[in-house]
């Protein structure tokens, strides 16, 4: 049986990887740009290039370990499947829309409502074709996301650790996602108190967040992370698979340490390339890529060195799913829809840069990143 040290059968999983990572999300940019041009929400297509990474991985094991009794197929089944329903829902949503973005579809003949029926009794009926496709992804995760679970328990032991799925030093692990935390409220509130000390107007900072604290919707959206998590994980799974467990240690065999990790920060964020150029900003998109790759290469340096000195995944999932979902709680909007069109300075960038040198990047003179060893016991090498 072949190992996972196979150094043919890793380049053909790292073709496959970089296939459908790369090469179906950067494809995806053509539905994206008919989409944008037509005003279609988007945010379909950005949920399936989520799972793309992971997928790549899943597709690799189920392939080329095809009579490996150690492989999770289950599980890897899971990964690849919910990436094609939502890569089909993704493009059903810019092609299949015939009724563009400003008109909705009625539903009450199908909830077996008559549109009288349905005024009398206050029932929303209607609903933009748009938004259909994307509540149906959301289920689709939320079910990926049980299946994952299911997978992922039945798998035993021997399977979870031949996949690179287990759970190991998880206190250390939960110590380190705290830490991130922490770090990660440094690096959005500091560059707002720092510009409100120099202009003498801090005290504004402090009575808007204080507003904030008394929304209750604030307190709710907090309680229901945890909740939030175990039910959309399969996302979230989607990227951290891909970039921690499975590209991380081929770019540190390759390069080095310290250069594999910042190197793969870079093609992490170019990795983002198609929804900085069609979601997250309608006019500083430059400055997007830009601040994409500096902040994918400092949260990167961070993450590794988690997953070097953990060699646990799903520490680094948990981390990239508070990033991801805290951004719209510390902003006040409460509502992820503050990723869309942002606008990024030139001036804004280089804040980001400092500041992202002395919360995550120092993280890289870390002793982890000056071992002998270029991998986790159980990574994957090319």
């Amino acid at each position: 049986m072949e190992s996972l040290g196979d150094k043919s059968l890793n380049k053909k999983r790292l073709l496959v990887f970089i296939a459908i990572a790369y090469g179906i999300s950067y494809l995806m940019m053509i539905p994206m740009y008919i989409g944008k041009q037509h005003g279609y929400d988007l945010t379909q297509i950005v949920d399936a290039q989520m799972c793309a990474p992971a997928a790549g991985v899943a597709l690799g094991f189920l392939l080329f370990y095809k009579g490996e009794k150690r492989v999770p197929k289950f599980f890897m089944t899971v990964i690849v499947i919910n990436y094609v329903i939502q890569l089909v829902l993704g493009l059903l949503s810019v092609f299949a829309n015939p009724f563009g973005p400003d008109e909705v579809f009625d539903l009450a003949p199908y909830l077996g409502l008559t549109s009288d029926t349905a005024d009398l009794t206050g029932s929303q009926t209607t609903i933009n074709l748009s938004t259909l496709y994307l509540i149906a992804g959301q289920y689709i995760l939320i079910i990926a996301s049980v299946l994952m679970w299911i997978g992922y328990f039945v798998a035993g032991r021997e399977r979870r650790k031949f996949a690179g799925l287990s759970r190991n030093n998880e206190r250390k692990g939960i110590l380190l996602a705290l830490l991130y935390v922490a770090l990660y409220i440094l690096r959005v509130f500091l560059p707002v108190i720092i510009e409100g000390v120099a202009n003498n107007n801090l005290s504004e900072f402090f009575t808007e967040y204080a507003q904030l604290f008394k929304q209750p919707l604030f307190y709710a959206s907090i309680v229901s992370l945890p909740f939030n998590y175990l039910m959309t994980i399969v996302a979230f799974f989607g990227e951290e698979y891909g970039w921690r467990y499975f590209l991380q240690p081929i770019m540190q065999k390759k390069f080095g340490m310290k250069l594999g990790v910042i190197l793969l920060g870079v093609v992490w964020g170019l990795w983002h390339l198609p929804v900085d150029t069609m979601f997250y900003t309608e006019d500083s998109v430059p400055q997007m890529i830009v601040g994409q790759i500096i902040t994918c290469v400092s949260i990167g340096i961070f993450f590794g060195f988690v997953y070097l000195k953990t060699n646990n995944i799903w520490i680094c999932v948990a981390m990239h799913f508070l990033n991801n979902n805290l951004v719209p709680i510390l902003s006040g909007a409460l509502s992820a829809d503050v990723l869309q069109d942002q606008t990024v300075t030139w001036m804004q960038l280089l804040e980001i840069l400092v500041i992202d040198l002395v919360v995550f990047c120092l993280f890289i003179f870390a002793k982890e990143y000056k071992e002998k060893k270029n991998k986790p016991e159980e990574a994957v090498n090319a």
